[in-house]
């Protein structure tokens, strides 16, 4: 490591860079290290730079014998009229800095004021003018500075560059490789990495709908948690947009619980990936995004996906329908905003679709899910109900026994539960949603997460259901599916077939952008 460390030519090349960010700009020291470290492979330890910030005399902390001596020298200015701007070995100094100082040193003149010009250093160290008439400097305080756009946009830009340089460079060291049975990219984990992501994820981003109960939530994802290091060494190929969209969810449901956990991945990645490793350094800035930077990464994230796995004229590889569907997922989340675009990608897929004649894959019928909920976002509801009617179509015609095309029926069930629902017609949502809780109990057992997504749904979509018997009934039901899943997951429990096989249905609420409708 020494051998990366920056030696004195390598101080002196980007001395600017170092004083712009840490000066101007007002970085932190561990913000100006991790963007030289990004963007410059300029490597030091903390110590290092605080040296070399010494040496230039750029350190931004107010030492108490300078600033009593600027006090005492401003009080004696200001009885003679004359306006202050100060600079201590030649760097300007923002006096509200030196007033925030003051107030966070009770008792600071009583202690430091007698000797105020006893140091002679002080007085060879800071130079005093008076400003020149309509200084920035001598302007009212309360004029609060103008947002810097760039740097905010730099954000959002560095995570994506991290994230496809991860990306990437897994392809092209082949940490990720291509299954030619399954057509799916793996990570090392091979499948069983990828079935472990998917029931981590449908738990989390389940339990974060649960109302009221916080601290069964924060007991049972602190469980959940214990789980994340092996998936994170396993580094599959879906994880790190899966671990984002999960963070995403509980950040709008339970934003304590989603920042807690955020950090959580934060510092994982860097004991199991290393400081250095581009997904350690693209956590440490999702920590700090609003909801509506999420959603922009989120989606950025997902364009990369579908670009590297897509070609110009087919998407007929499963990689690329599944990343195709991701992609309008995370459009879906942001509503009929994403409008334009949302149109742009379901034509695409639409017309990359076999002709109706023509018997549909199990990931070309997931596609035509995700397409139809992406009209139902629309308002489209005629495109959904075309789409829903094709898929109906295709699935009694296979035969029972292939069980890929049994998981894809609850999904279908319930979201065309859902049309019915936002169009008006509840009494057939209801049927639709109870045939959705019925196959979800064949197919995945009676206390499963998604068992509990349409619980929830029945008794949470107003006016739904029409009769105080039939919602205590459900409420009932979905209190005893929630106390199982905690029991399950406290006396930790293994997963059950449905749960880790290689193919995997994602959580209802995924698939429709129920939160639009609320």
């Amino acid at each position: 490591m020494q051998e990366l460390y920056a030696g004195p030519e390598d101080w002196a090349a980007h001395r600017e860079t170092i004083t712009r960010l840490y000066l101007e700009e007002k970085r932190s020291l561990q913000e100006v290290m991790e963007y030289m470290a990004s963007h410059h492979l300029f490597f030091a330890t903390v110590k290092m730079y605080r040296t070399r910030i010494r040496k230039w005399g750029i350190d931004k902390n107010n030492k108490a014998a300078e600033v009593a001596y600027m006090l005492r020298l401003k009080k004696q200015r200001d009885v003679q009229g004359k306006e202050s701007c100060f600079f201590i070995r030649g760097r300007p100094v923002d006096w509200e800095d030196v007033e925030r100082y003051l107030a966070r040193t009770p008792g600071f003149w009583a202690k430091h004021g007698r000797g105020a010009f006893e140091s002679s250093k002080c007085g060879d160290d800071i130079r005093c003018i008076t400003p020149p008439p309509g200084s920035p400097r001598t302007t009212s305080s309360s004029v609060p500075p103008k947002l810097d756009a760039a740097q905010e946009l730099r954000v959002h830009e560095e995570i994506l560059r991290f994230f496809r340089t991860y990306t990437e460079g897994s392809f092209e060291q082949g940490l990720w490789h291509l299954s030619p049975s399954h057509r799916r990219y793996v990570g090392p984990g091979g499948f069983e990495a990828a079935a472990r992501l998917n029931a981590w994820y449908d738990k989390v981003r389940s339990v974060s709908d649960w109302p009221g109960r916080d601290a069964d939530v924060v007991r049972l994802v602190n469980h959940l948690l214990d789980d994340l290091p092996q998936i994170i060494k396993d580094q599959d190929f879906t994880l790190f947009p899966a671990l984002m969209r999960c963070c995403f969810y509980l950040s709008v449901r339970r934003p304590p619980l989603g920042r807690a956990v955020v950090k959580f991945v934060a510092g994982l990645c860097r004991v199991i990936l290393g400081a250095k490793h581009p997904m350690s350094l693209a956590w440490l800035r999702i920590r700090s995004l609003s909801t509506s930077e999420y959603l922009l990464v989120l989606e950025g994230t997902a364009k990369v996906r579908l670009d590297q796995m897509s070609s110009d004229d087919d998407i007929q590889d499963e990689n690329t329908i599944n990343a195709l569907r991701d992609y309008l997922l995370v459009l879906r989340l942001q509503g009929s905003a994403a409008g334009n675009e949302i149109d742009r990608v379901t034509r695409r897929a639409l017309e990359q679709m076999a002709p109706p004649d023509q018997t549909l894959s199990v990931a070309q019928c997931r596609l035509l899910l995700g397409t139809a909920t992406s009209f139902i976002t629309c308002r489209r509801f005629g495109d959904a109900e075309n789409i829903l009617s094709r898929v109906g179509a295709q699935i009694p015609a296979v035969p029972t026994h292939q069980a890929e095309f049994q998981r894809v029926l609850p999904t279908y069930f319930f979201i065309m539960g859902f049309l019915r629902y936002v169009t008006g017609r509840p009494d057939e949502a209801v049927n639709y949603f109870l045939q959705t809780y019925h196959a979800l109990e064949k197919a995945r057992g009676p206390y499963s997460s998604a068992v509990a997504d349409i619980l929830l749904a029945l008794i949470d979509f107003p006016g739904l259901l029409r009769r105080p018997e039939d919602v205590e009934h459900w409420r009932q039901k979905f209190a005893e599916v929630q106390a199982e899943i905690l029991a399950r997951t406290e006396t930790g429990v293994k997963r059950t077939a449905s749960e880790s096989s290689e193919v995997w249905d994602e959580p209802l609420d995924t698939d429709v952008n129920t939160g639009a409708w609320s």
